[in-house]
């Protein structure tokens, strides 16, 4: 079988067994670690040990001797090919952000966002407060009395990120 391409002595790096022994052992606990901090799976993982491997070949012609151990050099190549994996995540999928805010929401998705309250639902709302716990029930009736979030922050006098929460936990229980 013919190569389309021949090797030839300048290609090839020239590593004794420590240096090649040093740069695998490298690859493997780099590409470990890395996997953990990017919660990759097995497969994932490998495929990151081997573009380690890839780019420890490749940069190996670059290797100085006098400017450093090799285990310095394969360790510094493997923790760039991390943080470019690192770097490639991080752009393709963009985290989604979600309001908090009722006024968000499309008209008629809240009942503080209707026209007219709903008598029917008044009364459930009511009849859910008296059995939730104080501080959940604390904050359904400041959202009931202001009639949006920013009026019953307001009201409540909590902070912004104590206010949050406790819709947050509020959701919980009325999902409950």
């Amino acid at each position: 079988m013919n190569t389309q391409r021949s090797q030839t002595a300048a290609d090839s790096p020239a590593w004794d067994p420590p240096q090649l022994q040093r740069a695998l052992s490298t690859a493997h606990h780099r590409a470990a670690r890395g996997a953990r901090r990017l919660h990759l799976s097995p497969a994932d993982r490998e495929d990151l040990r081997q573009d380690m491997l890839l780019a420890m070949v490749q940069r190996s012609r670059g290797y100085d001797p006098s400017r450093g151990a090799w285990s310095t050099f394969v360790g510094l190549v493997a923790r760039h090919v991390v943080a470019d994996h690192a770097r490639r995540a991080r752009t393709q999928t963009q985290p989604v952000f979600l309001a908090l805010d009722v006024d968000d929401f499309p008209n008629g998705c809240s009942v503080t966002q209707q026209d007219h309250v709903d008598q029917d639902m008044a009364l459930a709302l009511q009849r859910v407060a008296d059995e939730l716990p104080t501080e959940p029930q604390i904050m359904l009736r400041h959202l009931g009395a202001a009639g949006d979030l920013p009026g019953a922050q307001q009201v409540s006098g909590m902070a912004s990120a104590s206010f949050y929460r406790a819709v947050t936990d509020l959701r919980c229980w009325l999902r409950a």
